[in-house]
């Protein structure tokens, strides 16, 4: 035993010289070693590996990707299709001549049917426009033709009393414009005499007018017209000045009222060439054709 102790008194195995001995001294660091972990594989995804290859490339599908994401896009796009479908169905036309489906999908949409179920309000139009909103069931009857809703009828009908409404309003004030600049030039071209001429031309308005409401149109027509204006004002002056009598015009057209009373004053005098045996044959000749025309003319006729 004594061999195998070294000076210090501690046992060595001699018999086995390449062990290693399993005493550490105080002096010697301990290494240890720590085996490294396995990395964990990454998740993958893919739903349209899962719906079979015929559909998940399908068009429809296309547009989705294929996350998470996408599979939640599909859901909800499923879901607005299943409250689409729940409504009521109606399928479109096939064409103009498709007269039940076209009836079928009117009817569907709200289309009335008849032209007067529209019930269109009437509306105010300006000036001499009344008739446009009196014929209101010529309207009706186009938005039927073209089946219109209701709503959309009235608000074209709403629509075309305001355009009609402004352009009128519009036409009316550039036309007060114009007659004003006209009337200024006219007041600035006759000066003092303007007064006396607007006088001279309401004289001959009263003067040939039937009545006052004859004499109100030719006022409103003529009057507040600078050429009006001046037409009036050229007569009254030829009246001032007594020159009417100088104006001589020979009639050569007649009424048939006229030409009728001229035949039977023909025929009653003797002594026209119409029934005169004195009369020479071209005389005559030529009164009875001048009495066939007026006969012609009295009946309406010309020759």
């Amino acid at each position: 035993m004594a061999d195998n102790l070294d000076p210090q008194g501690n046992v060595l195995e001699a018999d086995n010289p390449d062990q290693t001995s399993t005493t550490a001294t105080q002096n010697e660091p301990v290494t240890t070693t720590t085996a490294p972990r396995p990395v964990a594989a990454q998740e993958t995804f893919s739903w349209k590996s899962q719906v079979g290859e015929d559909l998940s490339k399908a068009p429809s599908l296309g547009k989705f990707e294929d996350t998470k994401a996408g599979l939640a896009e599909v859901a909800k796009s499923y879901v607005n299709l299943e409250k689409l479908l729940g409504h009521e169905k109606v399928p479109l036309p096939k064409g103009p001549e498709d007269a039940e489906g076209r009836a079928a999908f009117n009817k569907a949409i709200g289309v009335p049917s008849a032209p007067e179920k529209y019930a269109l309000p009437d509306k105010e139009m300006p000036g001499g426009l009344e008739a446009a909103s009196a014929d209101k069931d010529t309207f009706q009857q186009v938005f039927h033709k073209y089946g219109l809703t209701p709503e959309q009828a009235n608000g074209l009908w709403n629509e075309y009393a305001s355009i009609t409404g402004n352009l009128y309003n519009k036409a009316q004030m550039e036309y007060s414009d114009k007659l004003d600049q006209n009337i200024n030039a006219l007041r600035k071209e006759w000066g003092d005499a303007y007064a006396g001429n607007i006088e001279l031309g309401q004289m001959v308005i009263n003067k040939f007018s039937d009545d006052n409401k004859m004499a109100d149109f030719l006022t409103a027509n003529l009057a507040k017209d600078p050429a009006g204006i001046k037409f009036l004002a050229k007569i009254g002056s030829q009246f001032a000045e007594n020159k009417v009598g100088d104006f001589q015009y020979k009639r050569f057209a007649m009424t048939p009222d006229e030409a009728k009373n001229e035949v039977a004053r023909i025929k009653a005098d003797q002594n026209h060439p119409y029934n005169s045996e004195k009369a020479t044959e071209d005389d005559h000749q030529s009164a009875v054709s001048h009495v066939n025309r007026l006969i012609a003319i009295s009946m309406g006729r010309t020759m």
